[in-house]
């Protein structure tokens, strides 16, 4: 299911892929309990949290007001506390709020300074199992990138050294650095992509004050924040990142693996989580204008799987119909709906998808839906719409979620529903041209001067972004 939870102003709503938003209490009578940190707008960080089965969600509430537009990374302890690392609005100064859990709630406390220098970027924050935190982060100097990292041992309250303290330099300069920490063992380990060609890490043994050398497991051409890593059940750790094709690679505590290609296509945002060892990759993939659907592929079969929608629903309509009234006929439009070419989507007998009373547009799918993407080459004119679901026995009237739109704008983005929860439970199937679909009807009860023309018609949405819990 998808649940809405808020619009958001900011330009890094799900923040980086690397990032971390979205946690599970594991332990005590709240256990199970998911929390999830967002950015409302562009300095507002908020929570929500649900419990099981995750169909309502407490309202998000402001836990700081005080960040700079970018993104933010957070992690959580056994307790149930959350430590969130982002750069402060005021000055760039990479900060840290520990949000305590206690009696079922998170409370933020007060503000601690990991580094006042410079300019601050991209933290990532994670906690040894003995409980000292970790922070790396993008540090900007003069226009040249580094990553570096520091550690406190008393919860976040203070940082060895002191604020005016860079800590330690893990990488030569670059265009841009984006760095994640990963906890594997008994190291740390701190991967990092450095300008656009080098995807590397560092480690240490947490016993031992020094750090390994750099070892680069990755050239490329296209190497940004479209990473991620993660560590599986048996302690294998998994790398998936976009160099232009979505690809993976595994270190099995002994040698990294070939590189492996799961989309040639490439993506945006990939996320990878092990779920029995088995590793699922995640990741976002432009289908059309402002279109993007969740794809993933597994390793289920000992070889992963071509990529697929997460979501069934968030895809090409199942069937597209356009109904003539005068004529009494259908066309059937789907292939049209679901390509890019201009101009056709439309009944050949009047020239546009609907102008008279009584013409309709019938949009199915095997499954409840709730969002739909329309292009039109030309916008309708004069007229206007009502837009339809069948219940069983009869075409339900319904105002959709996103506002009116009689199509007379040629890019629209429309929800029906804020979410699959909202959607009418009493939605059925209905066989119309020997197809048992879930329709939504789209007919005319003002004609129009001038009748829309289509250029593509989907069930994919603008996703900006994808974050997997941890």
């Amino acid at each position: 299911m998808n649940k809405y939870l808020l619009n958001s102003g900011g330009s890094y709503p799900a923040g980086i892929s690397p990032g971390k938003k979205i946690f599970r209490v594991e332990s005590g009578i709240y256990a199970g309990r998911i929390a999830a940190l967002m950015a409302s707008t562009g300095s507002e960080i908020k929570l929500a949290w649900a419990d099981f089965p995750y169909l309502s969600w407490s309202e998000p509430e402001t836990v700081f007001d005080d960040a700079a537009d970018y993104p933010f990374d957070a992690v959580m302890d056994g307790a149930g506390n959350i430590y969130a690392a982002y750069t402060l609005a005021v000055n760039f100064n990479l900060v840290v709020r520990k949000l305590t859990f206690s009696n079922g709630t998170w409370t933020a406390g007060d503000l601690g300074t990991i580094y006042d220098g410079d300019d601050n970027y991209y933290p990532s924050i994670a906690i040894e199992q003995s409980g000292r935190i970790w922070a790396a982060w993008c540090r900007n100097v003069a226009g040249q990138y580094y990553v570096n990292i520091k550690l406190s041992d008393d919860d976040g309250l203070t940082w060895p050294s002191g604020v005016s303290s860079f800590g330690t330099i893990l990488s030569a300069a670059g265009t841009t650095a984006y760095p994640k920490i990963v906890m594997a063992g008994q190291y740390c380990y701190v991967f990092y992509t450095l300008g656009a060609d080098k995807l590397g890490y560092r480690r240490k043994h947490v016993n031992i004050s020094s750090w390994e050398a750099e070892v680069q497991i990755v050239s490329g051409t296209a190497l940004d924040d479209d990473f991620d890593i993660t560590v599986s059940e048996d302690g294998r750790i998994g790398l998936v990142f976009d160099d232009d094709k979505i690809r993976f690679l595994e270190y099995n505590n002994n040698v990294w693996s070939g590189i492996g290609d799961i989309d040639e296509s490439g993506g945006i945002s990939p996320q990878i989580k092990y779920i029995d060892n088995i590793p699922y990759i995640i990741y976002l993939s432009d289908y059309g204008s402002n279109q993007r659907r969740v794809l993933y592929s597994d390793r289920l079969q000992g070889s992963f799987s071509y990529p697929a929608p997460l979501d069934a629903r968030e895809n090409v309509l199942s069937r597209v119909l356009c109904y003539r009234a005068i004529s009494g006929v259908f066309r059937d439009l789907t292939e049209a709906a679901a390509d890019a070419v201009t101009a056709d989507i439309y009944h050949a007998d009047s020239g546009a998808m609907f102008e008279e009373v009584g013409d309709a547009l019938y949009l199915g799918m095997e499954d409840r839906f709730n969002f739909v993407k329309i292009i039109l080459s030309a916008a309708g004119s004069g007229g206007t719409v009502s837009w339809q679901y069948w219940d069983g026995v009869t075409w339900q009237g319904f105002a959709p979620s996103g506002g009116e739109y009689h199509f007379e704008s040629a890019d629209r983005e429309l929800l029906l529903w804020d979410d699959s929860g909202s959607i009418p439970g009493g939605w059925q199937k209905k066989s119309i041209e020997g197809h048992n679909l879930y329709w939504i009807r789209v007919t005319v009860p003002a004609p129009f001067s001038s009748g829309p023309i289509g250029t593509q018609m989907t069930a994919i949405g603008n996703n900006l972004g994808i974050i997997v819990m941890e």
